[in-house]
């Protein structure tokens, strides 16, 4: 079995279908999704649309939260808030009931684990050995995919040390699953990635092989940027892109 896993979506329709057509190519079996389908972009509904699409194994991120509870956007800064704020009134009722339907995290098929920021918190942000101890600590498998911080990056622990191994790998690469030791693994981001590095980011888990290998490739960001400028949305949002920042 292969697994294509995406987060981090955030509205951005361009890197998400350049994503989705490379896990195709790849032949992936099943897709899983760490949530966070909308927010900032200018495209919410078409990417839910194909996440819904895909019947994938989806959970909910704080944006998706934020689109369909009112009240959790007070958290974010002023450009975010107004994003999200722009987002829940372009929402068709088809997408707004996809989005409350989305549970904070889930296990598949009793071998792997998917939550947002962390397992006890979703919206933790999880970028050190220590805030990864807190997750790996509650995992039931051995195996646990998170988003949220969107830095494409792996944590290791074997349980004899006191704190987990960290690998940064903002320009992708490949961790070799072995017995005995648990990992907790962020794909990155598909529409905003933030480790300075602009390409959109995806993951492979490849069952078999026991391989998780994390890709990053370039879309157009002009286009997305276009599109998030003709909805007026905030220049900071759609600026940054080009900085993977």
């Amino acid at each position: 079995m292969r697994y294509g896993i995406i987060s981090d979506v955030h509205s951005n329709l361009v890197a998400l279908e350049v994503v989705l057509d490379e896990l195709g190519e790849a032949a992936v079996d099943r897709y899983l999704c760490l949530g966070d389908v909308v927010g900032y972009g200018a495209r919410p509904n078409q990417c839910c649309d194909l996440i819904r699409e895909l019947d994938c194994v989806c959970i909910r991120g704080n944006h998706d939260e934020a689109a369909v509870f009112p009240g959790k956007e007070e958290w974010f800064t002023p450009p975010a808030r107004y994003c999200i704020e722009w987002t829940r009134d372009q929402l068709t009722a088809v997408n707004r009931q996809f989005l409350k339907s989305l549970r904070p995290s889930a296990l598949v098929e009793n071998k792997i684990e998917l939550c947002h920021g962390s397992l006890p918190d979703p919206d933790y942000y999880t970028t050190t050995p220590q805030d990864a101890s807190l997750t790996l600590s509650l995992m039931k498998t051995s195996l646990c995919f998170f988003g949220h911080t969107h830095y494409a990056e792996w944590f290791a622990w074997n349980g004899s040390s006191e704190l987990p191994s960290e690998h940064p790998h903002a320009l992708g690469g490949a961790c070799k699953l072995e017995e005995g030791v648990r990992y907790l693994i962020n794909p990155g981001a598909v529409g905003q990635p933030r480790d300075g590095v602009e390409l959109a980011s995806y993951a492979i888990y490849d069952e078999e092989a026991a391989t998780v290998t994390i890709h990053r490739t370039a879309y157009d960001i002009a286009k997305t940027s276009e599109q998030m400028a003709a909805a007026g949305l905030p220049e900071p949002m759609y600026a940054r892109l080009w900085l993977g920042v």
